[in-house]
């Protein structure tokens, strides 16, 4: 079986790059074969967050979030495929007690500005008309960006493919890419539960599982996969929520019906009409260290760390605990409730477990890794993985092509920007 580039995993990562790809490639002759073991976002996309916000210190990143969520915002009106993307802005903040986190605001606000992106320097009382009740300490600021939200990461995952297939992709699902093969130097295929593959390009997308591959190869990846816990709570006034509709073809419908001006799916409009759906705006605590994101379809509300330094570090990608711990559950609803009192007699919705691929310096590995020629890898994201999908996938489509790259800037990706004995003792900082 022969194809000119093999794309190993099915998250929204690998199916971005598979759509970009494809939509570039001679859908007969040379084209595109995405596999993944499972299901299409079994792995971290499943169980992602899917938050979309540009906020962020680092300003290359920063653009190209803002990018990303553009893409992501006239997605369905383009294609007619659902996402759930919704505009509830986001909201990321912090108290009097962390004035270097306050500080870091005020600066990540005008530069954000700079590059386009409008978000706003709000205090106490604009916190508390943005969301109802919140509880802040006075002097307690936040970067308030009104075009943010989220999308359902699942049928993200999927719309990615369908897109793919449709531009003359295969997906393989079931299928497990088992080897890389090499000759003289340069990629020639892999071997897969289902037989051999012939390719000239390999694009290893597969998460925590990307340097299991590698390592046969002599390559090393400075990615370390840690197990991070989400907790959930039933969304406030969830019973005010209308069904929505399971088929996409509502979207197709909804979108002819807007001119080009409008945003075809900004369908909660203000923070009036948010509460009254039990909708608030993603926020981000770094005071706390945690994160809500309401998730309107299945009516419940997540919470998560923003840190990460308490994760436990996973030495096998397929040993991950699925049970939360109950002093996470415990801690995450103190969390919560000092902050939103209004949740404090919503039941518990569940809680999960998933894999976040880590570097040294929290950004992801994009490009050519190792000596071998063909031969590419998409990993260690650390959590921005969504936000940045559409900009990656578009990018290293033209990267694939030997064309110039334009939607990112490579060379803060490269993998061999680590040269080894790297630290890990940094954290995280939004």
């Amino acid at each position: 079986m022969h194809a000119e580039i093999l794309v190993v995993g099915g998250g929204v990562m690998g199916t971005s790059i598979a759509m970009h790809t494809a939509q570039r490639t001679d859908r007969l002759g040379k084209p595109v074969v995405l596999f993944e073991r499972g299901e299409l976002g079994c792995g971290s996309s499943g169980r992602s967050g899917a938050i979309l916000r540009q906020y962020h210190g680092n300003s290359v990143v920063a653009r190209m979030a803002r990018d990303s969520l553009r893409d992501y915002s006239t997605f369905e009106a383009r294609t007619g495929r659902a996402i759930g993307f919704r505009r509830t802005g986001v909201l990321i903040f912090s108290g009097p007690s962390s004035p270097e986190s306050c500080q870091r605001l005020r600066e990540n606000v005008e530069m954000l500005k700079g590059l386009g992106i409008e978000t706003d320097l709000v205090e106490k009382k604009e916190l508390a008309e943005l969301v109802p009740g919140i509880e802040v300490k006075p002097g307690t600021i936040g970067a308030w960006e009104p075009e943010g939200g989220f999308v359902d990461p699942i049928r993200t995952v999927n719309a990615f493919a369908a897109l793919a297939r449709t531009a003359g992709a295969v997906t393989r699902l079931g299928v497990e890419v088992q080897e890389i093969l090499v000759e003289g130097g340069k990629v020639v295929g892999a071997n897969t539960s289902e037989g051999r593959y012939s390719a000239k390009k390999i694009c290893i997308v597969a998460g925590p599982w990307s340097a299991r591959l590698l390592k046969p190869l002599g390559i090393e990846l400075p990615v370390r996969t840690i197990g991070s816990e989400s907790h959930f709570v039933v969304m406030r006034d969830s019973d005010l929520l209308d069904e929505e509709p399971e088929d996409e073809s509502y979207v197709l419908r909804e979108a002819l019906s807007f001119d080009d001006i409008q945003d075809p799916v900004e369908r909660v409009a203000g923070s009036s009409a948010r509460a009254s759906l039990g909708l608030h705006p993603v926020l981000i605590d770094l005071e706390q260290g945690f994160y809500l994101r309401c998730e309107p379809r299945q009516r419940r509300t997540r919470l998560g760390k923003t840190d990460y330094d308490c994760d436990k570090v996973l030495s096998d990608a397929d040993q991950l605990e699925e049970q939360v711990s109950q002093e996470f559950i415990d801690w995450s609803r103190r969390a919560l409730i000092k902050l939103m009192p209004t949740y404090a007699n919503e039941a518990d919705a569940g809680s999960q477990t998933t894999w976040q691929t880590m570097t040294p310096d929290f950004q992801g590995l994009i490009g050519p890794v190792g000596e071998i020629e063909g031969l590419y890898v998409m990993t260690g994201f650390s959590g921005h993985g969504f936000k940045l999908a559409p900009v990656i996938g578009a990018g290293v489509a033209q990267m694939l092509m030997d064309e110039r790259i334009t939607t990112f800037e490579a060379e803060s990706f490269s993998p061999s920007r680590f040269s080894g004995g790297e630290d890990w003792s940094g954290r995280f900082v939004f």
